[in-house]
């Protein structure tokens, strides 16, 4: 990844800072966007030279495409993208706002796929690229289980955004560029606190953030003739 120019959403605190700082690391030029420019500020003079980063509100259409434009007119080329950025809700759907559950599928759903819309024509003209999306095992086909009731609307958040990474990826076929989904079970990050829900903290099925950050670089450092279409991870817990 040394030299890679990669942008990342909701890179301002939890798995998207962990990411932003190991590539960094690695010698990538990071792009931290997210709406935040205190934290983002932090987040810049933690890793120093390597990083820029731009505010911006993912639920709102038009600010994606001025971003997008601005990042693609500041640096000669966006080698990867990573939509990490991401809203929690647990709450049963009679009992969540309407507007909660509007901005939940803005930001999870339809601000990943403006992002990935605004940078498809760069990579499709380099006919190079790689997009990855962070999705939730609670958008897996294969082994979503258990109790969801109160996933109503994050589960469909991202079992939305997990089809439209599938058919994304086959949209670009006949390219060089590559698609990843990104299938993370629970793992320590603010996403629950940002959602007044504190009480995911210290919980024996949650993952190390670093953990799964080193689990998505994985997915950019294969072989140039070598693309994880899917990658699911989840704490492993042997049975007593």
């Amino acid at each position: 990844m040394k030299d890679k120019t990669v942008v990342i959403t909701g890179a301002s605190e939890g798995l998207g800072r962990s990411v932003a700082t190991k590539l960094a690391q690695e010698g990538s030029n990071v792009i931290l966007v997210a709406q935040n420019q205190e934290k983002l500020d932090e987040v810049v003079g933690l890793i120093g030279e390597k990083a820029r980063a731009y505010v911006c509100d993912v639920s709102s259409a038009q600010q994606v495409r001025e971003t997008a434009n601005k990042i693609l007119a500041d640096v000669e080329k966006v080698d990867v993208l990573i939509n990490c950025a991401g809203i929690w809700t647990d709450e049963e759907l009679e009992k969540t706002d309407p507007d909660r559950r509007k901005k939940v599928l803005e930001v999870n759903t339809l601000g990943t796929i403006e992002f990935t819309k605004a940078f498809e024509p760069a990579f499709r003209k380099q006919n190079s690229g790689h997009f990855l999306n962070v999705i939730s095992t609670s958008g897996n086909f294969d082994t979503s289980s258990g109790d969801n009731s109160l996933w109503q609307t994050y589960g469909a958040s991202k079992w939305a955004l997990s089809g439209f990474t599938r058919a994304f990826k086959d949209s670009l076929s006949d390219t060089n560029i590559k698609v990843t989904g990104f299938y993370p079970g629970g793992f320590e990050s603010n996403l629950y606190e940002n959602a007044n829900r504190p009480y995911a903290h210290n919980q024996p099925w949650m993952m190390k953030t670093d953990d799964v950050a080193d689990a998505l670089i994985f997915c950019l450092t294969r072989p140039a003739d070598m693309m994880v279409e899917k990658l699911i991870i989840t704490k492993h817990q042997p049975s007593a």
